[in-house]
């Protein structure tokens, strides 16, 4: 199925593969996640464990639903990994020493462990990618601080 990382268009393929094969035994998305989760809630497909993106409203529905049956893995390429790229570029531009590796884990949560307010936000939207703080990195941006900028107060 290809949902081109759209909530709506990965509802839309994944209701239709529902459709046509009637049982998945686990699924794994690449953006889209919630989208994903919504068409089988609306096919009243039994839980599966699935795998995906960070996005805020893909954990939502993982903590939600987590006692009815549905075991979620969630990891993703946090925004967050900009800022750490251009803290390195200005290290590099100053003339200081840099090392010859670097690797910062991909954020990863998995069932039992959402936690509202830490890893998930129920009262913020759907469509953003939760994890943006690397504290050895020195990039500590809550979620909660970039969903609640406008264009005024940037």
């Amino acid at each position: 199925m290809v949902g081109n990382w759209d909530d709506g268009t990965a509802q839309k393929v994944t209701a239709d593969a529902i459709a046509v094969h009637k049982k998945f035994d686990g699924v794994t998305v690449q953006g889209g996640s919630t989208g994903t989760v919504r068409a089988m809630i609306d096919a009243s497909h039994p839980f599966v464990p699935v795998a995906g993106e960070a996005e805020n409203g893909f954990r939502k529905l993982c903590a939600e639903n987590s006692e009815k049956g549905l075991l979620c893995s969630s990891a993703g390429q946090s925004p967050g990994l900009v800022a750490i790229a251009m803290k390195t570029a200005i290290t590099a531009l100053k003339g200081e020493t840099l090392p010859q590796y670097v690797s910062v884990p991909i954020p990863l949560t998995e069932h039992p462990n959402f936690k509202a307010g830490e890893n998930y936000y129920p009262d913020l939207g759907d469509n953003f990618f939760t994890p943006n703080e690397f504290a050895p990195c020195g990039v500590n941006i809550k979620a909660t601080e970039i969903m609640g900028k406008s264009e005024a107060d940037q």
